[in-house]
């Protein structure tokens, strides 16, 4: 998050000739080939991931056993269980660094911000008449709170706009004792206990020198309304003891991650009484998100890769401004009308390893839909009137 609360800027012209921009295009269009690799592999990589999470999460809502909270069963040993009770602690989460805590926390979660210098740069070119371009550079300074920090060293202005070092890091603390009825929870089943909600620190006990409360933060700097560089907030989430649905393996009387056969971790928490069968369909349905957005960054970068492989003609024919414009434009739609079918044809490519009719069929419709690409980018004869009353010839 940030908060604008001042700027100042500074400008920077610079020219580069036609020479040196034809060596930053073929440097940029190695860039663009190892760009097209890498997303070959992203998505390669992406399709077969999403192929065994399908797998296991179908094994696991087959295999999944409802038990009963309130007493370890034996014969569950080693098995997939689902089960919901009461999720508590007698070691409730504590920050000790600031003294924050209550009972039954079974997590908590710090978030620090410090007001710093953030450096913004936007930059503006245009291309002149004999291949040379000119960039105006602009770098504003605002002031902004930042969950991270700044190294203001880098900036290219860093006089005037110095970040001290960040005095305390955001940080989750879970307690070390979570059990759910007779079962302890492992680590990696409390990771996906992640409802959290905000929490007021209250009476914070031990904080540092220059720290204060204010509402629900604690503040160190002079005045909140007002804050200046180096002043540091700190918000609270927690999440308390509550009914909560589970599936695990049962070892020992401890809820763990189960692992599949193909390596895939099942370790599901809900809030609230929630059947086995809808945590498995929920986490099929979060798998298909990441793999969406991962296609999507393949395909971003398939686009990007093929259109910087094709910009040294461009810079070539720069010396004339207006053929450089086009030949970008060009090169764009040629890198769209590759991208499009080749993205389809490396995920089809990766089902037919896993799952062969599937990816039949998504190879069929990258055909088709590059053929149509092309058939669209053809432009039209142009047509011919002939005086009335002419036949042609």
């Amino acid at each position: 998050m940030s908060d604008d609360y001042s700027n100042d800027s500074v400008t920077e012209v610079t020219t580069t000739g036609w020479l040196q921009r034809i060596g930053q295009s073929v440097v940029g269009a190695l860039i663009g080939l190892l760009l097209v690799i890498g997303s070959v592999i992203l998505l390669w990589w992406n399709e077969g991931r999403a192929v065994e999470a399908i797998r296991a999460l179908d094994r696991g809502a087959k295999q999944v056993i409802e038990a009963q909270a309130s007493a370890v069963d034996p014969t569950n040993e080693g098995k997939l269980v689902h089960l919901s009770g009461m999720m508590e602690t007698k070691a409730p989460a504590r920050d000790a660094a600031f003294g924050v805590g209550a009972d039954n926390l079974l997590r908590l979660k710090r978030t620090v911000e410090m007001f710093q210098w953030v450096e913004h740069k936007e930059a503006h070119s245009h291309k002149n008449l004999g291949g040379s371009e000119t960039t105006e550079t602009t770098y504003s300074y605002r002031k902004e709170w930042a969950d991270h920090p700044v190294d203001s060293s880098h900036f290219h202005e860093a006089g005037g706009h110095g970040n001290p070092s960040m005095p305390v890091r955001s940080a989750t603390i879970d307690s070390q004792d979570v059990r759910l009825g007779a079962y302890k929870i492992d680590r990696g089943v409390l990771d996906a206990a992640s409802a959290f909600a905000s929490f007021d620190p209250g009476q914070a006990t031990s904080l540092p020198a220059g720290y204060s409360k204010t509402g629900d933060t604690l503040y160190r700097g002079s005045d909140p309304n007002a804050p200046a560089i180096g002043d540091v907030r700190v918000h609270y989430k927690a999440v308390p003891a509550q009914t909560m649905s589970v599936v695990a393996v049962q070892t020992g009387g401890v809820l763990a991650a189960f692992h599949d056969a193909n390596g895939y971790k099942i370790a599901l928490a809900d809030a609230g009484v929630v059947p086995g069968a809808v945590m498995f369909k929920e986490k099929a349905q979060e798998e298909s998100v990441f793999t969406w957005i991962l296609r999507a960054v393949g395909f971003v970068l398939m686009l990007i890769g093929f259109w910087l492989m094709g910009s040294p003609l461009g810079v070539v024919l720069g010396v004339i401004p207006l053929l450089e414009t086009m030949a970008e434009a060009g090169a764009f739609l040629i890198a769209l009308i590759v991208s499009v079918p080749l993205t389809l044809v490396v995920i089809a490519a990766a089902w037919m390893a896993h799952r062969p009719l599937i990816g039949v069929g998504l190879i069929v419709g990258a055909i088709g839909l590059g053929y149509l690409l092309r058939r669209l980018h053809r432009r039209p004869a142009p047509t011919t009137f002939l005086p009335a009353g002419t036949l042609p010839r």
